[in-house]
């Protein structure tokens, strides 16, 4: 990343990342009894009151519009986090774009196993230009692209940086002429080792801060906002909100049970 932010491949322009997989189907269930072992009640918080299905939890809660977000917001959002980091964007985008739906399961899930979105950004820093970050999501197609499963890539104006979800990096040049590779999984004891320094005050930055993560968990909230009402969006980075569009803005608020003891305060 070091060598990207020096412009060894010039200036990046575009940016991507995809998730590519296989998903489990969650199936279709009608409502039911909750086992005796779970206080659903207490496990739907302040979301809207529903029915107990079996195909809810564990862990297929994401799938749904009141508690999840997708696998756009699971796994997706790790290879849209190193997207922007290699972009350099300092702020949210402002037009969004993505098509997206349920082209393989017939099932119960409500967020898309297909989807495509397209962010652009305002010119910053030096630069007059516009950047676009794109994201890419086939959660039934377990197949490699750009050499990777899951990863991001970087296209700058000499050349291309490819990083794969956790094996590893090729960097090009002109002519596609590879520059450097590396192969082998992330350092993730050198992140956790971070964060733990900076608990105990040994280290007073985080190397992945808050901002960093509430910039790349909007793209998704986004990109699903703009699947939902199926037209682009424009977006202010200032002041967070959707603009000309009632229906989409409203869905930049969950729905919440009325007077529940959780709801968070200020929404």
């Amino acid at each position: 990343m070091q060598r990207l932010h020096e412009k060894e491949i010039g200036e990046i322009l575009v940016a991507k990342a995809w998730n590519s997989q296989l998903r489990r189907t969650i199936g279709k269930h009608k409502p039911a009894k909750p086992p005796k072992e779970l206080d659903f009640d207490l496990w739907l918080g302040p979301a809207p009151e529903a029915e107990y299905r079996p195909n809810m939890l564990p862990g297929i809660w994401r799938w749904w519009y009141d508690y999840g977000v997708g696998d756009i917001g699971n796994d997706g959002v790790h290879d849209i986090d190193v997207a922007c980091w290699g972009l350099g964007v300092p702020t949210h985008p402002n037009r969004v774009v993505c098509l997206g739906g349920k082209y393989f399961f017939d099932d119960d899930q409500q967020f898309p196993d297909t989807q495509y979105a397209a962010f652009e950004y305002a010119p910053f820093g030096k630069s007059d230009r516009p950047r676009q970050l794109i994201f890419e999501q086939r959660i039934w197609s377990p197949y490699v692209q750009e050499g990777y499963e899951n990863g991001a890539a970087f296209y700058g104006t000499k050349g291309m940086l490819i990083i794969g979800h956790s094996v590893g990096w090729k960097l090009y040049g002109p002519r596609n002429k590879l520059i450097a590779e590396k192969t082998g999984g992330v350092d993730l004891v050198a992140h956790h080792s971070n964060f733990f320094d900076c608990i105990r005050g040994d280290q007073k930055k985080l190397n992945a801060d808050v901002m960093a993560g509430h910039l790349s968990a909007t793209l998704c909230h986004l990109a699903n906002i703009a699947t939902r009402v199926g037209r682009a969006l424009r977006f202010d980075p200032k002041t967070e909100q959707i603009l000309g569009d009632d229906e989409a803005a409203a869905m930049l608020k969950r729905k919440y049970r009325p007077g529940h003891w959780a709801v968070p305060k200020g929404v």
